[in-house]
């Protein structure tokens, strides 16, 4: 029998950060749905968007911002599995690979979306790394934020 191929999910994640006083913070969301912890904005491409489109949308939808940012690409992505007991909630995809974009706001006033995240906060470089939940996005985080 042959083995079913994998369904994967093409999205966006976007390192949001703002610099005030000299000094840049990272935005990270509090995630309720199908996990907790901390995490970046990222959501999944609809039929016919482009990445830059789905970034737009998903940073209205997420942190209802919808200008007065400035975007910039990075060569990185990031892949992932879901876990299995979120997987019915994920339409038949079994994964993600989403592009990962920097986002510098000119403020820190937003509006999360209390749907999938029941908070928010603006942390250090330092403090971001201690409190993002997974090891893989721990790591593009770093590497993506190097040069900020």
């Amino acid at each position: 029998m042959e083995k079913e191929k994998k369904k994967i999910r093409k999205g966006i994640a976007a390192i949001v950060f703002l610099k005030e006083k000299g000094k840049t913070k990272f935005l990270l969301l509090k995630r309720k749905m199908n996990w907790n912890g901390w995490e970046w904005i990222k959501g999944g491409s609809k039929k016919g968007e482009s990445f830059v489109q789905t970034l737009k949308r998903e940073l209205k939808e997420e942190i209802g911002i919808k200008n007065n940012y400035k975007l910039k690409t990075t060569p990185y992505s990031h892949f992932f599995l879901y876990q299995k007991s979120f997987i019915k909630d994920k339409k038949g995809y079994q994964g993600a690979n989403d592009k990962i974009y920097l986002v510098q706001l000119f403020n820190s006033k937003i509006e999360v979306d209390k749907k999938e995240h029941s908070g928010h906060a603006w942390f250090s470089k330092k403090e971001a790394m201690e409190k993002i939940t997974w090891p893989d996005q721990k790591k593009i985080f770093q590497i993506a934020t190097r040069k900020l």
